[in-house]
């Protein structure tokens, strides 16, 4: 693919449209349609080809120490900003000139910390319509992975890394979990011109309505994520993000049933009053408790959006602004209250 082309030819679509595909409710839809894109042409060259998901949110604490970074997979950070190791060492790429696919860590030879999965368990528990849920991924997850890889993920030509289809994979995956939720038709919000957006809104570039991306494993979105369908649909944080150790798996939730009902309500509101959603531990609180706390670690605040990246995206300062305050409110409060994370 790589040398045929098609990598210079999905960084420019990704270039040309970006103004139509972030900041606005287009977000999810189109990128799912652009993921199904280029996992068709390649498999052209490998008809069992499946594009793979980065579970990035189990890396959040340390990103630059995850094994897709490692020269085994897509490789790290870039030696003179130039990728040397993994998948892509030593490519030139051809858009938007000719250059090496550049890699530069935001922290030099780390990346500050991403957003934790808690974080993300609760975006997606807290909102029940498109517009919210899209801004708040978007503004948090989506930007810290670009922002923290640097170099060409850090540009309109992120595409050009492939390490922006892994994200947005796993970015996918995240809507497919939420959908699954009793999302499954929600779209509102507005496109790219402040219309509102609808399942017949017709999708940039493609022409595609959005109602075609809105169900996987149906019609041209014929692809699944690992676990099926009865899997994703369980409520319970494991099933955002996999636990390092294995064996948490089925504790990951143990310490958010032990915080404070308050808590509990405010940012965890499925968990509240006690109530274990599907595919949650059903141990008690005081057993719960005791596993989570001998065993976790306090959550760390995650780098905010620079101002370049707002500017880039002509997001709502005021938006960006209130959620950059949450997220970091979120933190204090879980912390406040003793939580620690498996993560």
């Amino acid at each position: 693919m790589h040398q045929e082309g098609w990598f210079e030819y999905y960084a420019n679509i990704h270039n040309r449209e970006f103004g139509n595909i972030h900041g606005n409710d287009n977000f999810f839809p189109w990128h799912r349609r652009f993921l199904r894109d280029f996992e068709e042409v390649a498999q052209r060259y490998d008809r069992n080809f499946a594009l793979p998901y980065w579970d990035e949110l189990r890396d959040s604490r340390s990103p630059a120490s995850s094994v897709v970074l490692s020269s085994r997979f897509i490789g790290g950070n870039g030696f003179g900003s130039c990728v040397r190791d993994g998948l892509q060492s030593n490519w030139n790429m051809g858009f938007p000139s000719n250059h090496c696919l550049v890699r530069s860590y935001d922290r030099g030879s780390q990346m500050q910390p991403w957003y934790s999965p808690e974080y993300i368990f609760s975006i997606m528990q807290r909102y029940n319509d498109m517009h919210n849920f899209r801004e708040h991924i978007e503004y948090s997850l989506h930007g810290s992975v670009h922002l923290g890889m640097g170099g060409d993920m850090s540009t309109y030509w992120s595409a050009n890394d492939f390490a922006f289809w892994l994200h947005h994979a796993n970015l996918d995956r995240l809507w497919a979990q939420w959908q699954s939720w009793g999302h499954g038709s929600t779209m509102d919000g507005q496109n790219q011109n402040g219309s509102p957006m609808s399942l017949g809104s017709r999708l940039p570039h493609y022409g595609d309505p959005v109602s075609s991306t809105m169900q996987i494993g149906s019609g041209r979105m014929c692809f699944q994520y690992a676990g099926g369908s009865s899997r994703r649909s369980a409520k319970a944080m494991s099933f955002v993000a996999e636990p390092p150790n294995s064996s948490e798996d089925g504790n990951a939730d143990a310490g958010l049933h032990a915080l404070p009902e308050h808590l509990r309500k405010k940012w965890f509101p499925m968990l509240a009053n006690g109530q274990a959603p599907s595919g949650a531990p059903m141990n008690g609180t005081r057993s719960i408790q005791s596993v989570s706390r001998a065993s976790g670690k306090p959550l760390l605040y995650p780098a905010p959006l620079t101002d370049m990246w707002v500017s880039m995206h002509k997001f709502d300062r005021n938006s960006v602004s209130q959620i950059m305050d949450e997220a970091r409110q979120f933190v204090a409060e879980m912390n406040g209250a003793k939580y620690l994370s498996p993560y």
